[in-house]
């Protein structure tokens, strides 16, 4: 298919290396399925129920989110199974559904976003790389969002919605830097940003370089446009992270209003997840359809820190946040 460019993700430990032959099986099964995929997608379809996208920086709750709304709401979601499908997202979506995959209790573990079990929620990020057009997690310029195929994308998501019968929810890192073009092409799209603590997540930042390549000077995930943030020491490199990604966020956020964003603070989603059910729910009727509370049997979660992290890095983490902070006030 014309466009078409796998995300390589390169550099990983053995432990989160991926497979070369399964990649290489999943592309040409998905390039087989895509030309069907098409067809079978109409761009004319009406957007009649919500997408709700889990935002917010990496390391700062966005799993356990899209975890517990997976588990505690009526709706839609891309599982360990369907996500094999990028490239053909409604198959997915049906054979999970035909396995009877497509609905959850999680576990609510993971490891830096990645879940174990067919069931589990995924990231779905070989797909979110395709439609928005993104090789790697570096941030694009403004004129970027003109090079993506909206009405593709917005057809292929009401497509998925039609499929499984249901709201759809997504956890697309990228969304970060696109939420307001989103919401012009699909009116009914709304979002949970997740908040956390910058410095609890740029300390878990760095726990999450090691753990994926072995050190901390390895860039992870989302990647903002800052000048000279590539020659940053691992620390301030996370805490500018952090706050880039959190001040892209809450830009949006505050031109789509409440009416498309809720703003859930980690401390309250691990304490109360419950009532962060409850008021997804009110979001979601706000924009149309209002999913079914599965289970209010959800018991609160446990924070986590990072105190051998904090020991080495937690002054340095402190300066670096105080830096950038003073920048981007400036």
């Amino acid at each position: 298919m014309g466009g078409y460019q796998r995300r390589i993700d390169t550099g990983l430990s053995a432990a989160f290396a991926k497979d070369a032959a399964d990649e290489d099986f999943l592309e040409h099964l998905n390039l087989l399925l895509e030309p069907h995929e098409r067809e079978a997608v109409d761009p004319a379809a009406d957007e009649v129920m919500p997408t709700l996208h889990v935002v917010g920086s990496p390391r700062s709750g966005t799993t356990l989110m899209y975890q517990l709304i997976a588990s505690g709401l009526d709706v839609g979601y891309v599982n360990n199974l369907s996500a094999a499908f990028w490239l053909a997202p409604t198959y997915g979506v049906r054979l999970a559904r035909k396995l009877g995959v497509a609905s959850l209790r999680s576990s609510f573990s993971s490891q830096f976003g990645r879940t174990s079990g067919v069931s589990e929620p995924h990231e779905f990020g070989y797909f979110w790389s395709h439609h928005l057009r993104y090789a790697d997690m570096r941030q694009r310029d403004a004129a970027h969002e003109q090079t993506i195929d909206w009405g593709r994308l917005r057809a292929t998501l009401i497509a998925m919605a039609s499929a499984h019968g249901a709201p759809m929810t997504f956890k697309p890192m990228l969304m970060a830097w696109h939420m307001d073009a989103m919401v012009r092409h699909m009116p009914r799209t709304c979002f949970v940003w997740v908040r956390r603590d910058p410095r609890d997540t740029a300390l878990s930042l760095l726990k999450m370089r090691r753990s994926l390549y072995g050190d901390e000077t390895q860039w992870a995930s989302l990647h903002p446009h800052a000048p000279g943030l590539d020659d940053e020491p691992p620390a301030g490199q996370v805490a500018a992270q952090v706050l880039l990604v959190e001040r892209a966020i809450g830009e949006s956020a505050a031109r789509l209003g409440p009416d498309h964003v809720l703003e859930v603070p980690y401390e309250r989603l691990c304490a109360h997840p419950v009532e962060v059910l409850r008021d997804v729910r009110t979001l979601m009727g706000g924009r149309g359809h209002a999913p079914e509370l599965r289970t209010d049997d959800i018991p609160p979660f446990t924070e986590m820190g990072n105190p051998a992290l904090e020991a080495a890095f937690g002054d340095q983490v402190d300066e670096a946040l105080r830096r950038h902070r003073a920048a981007l006030a400036g």
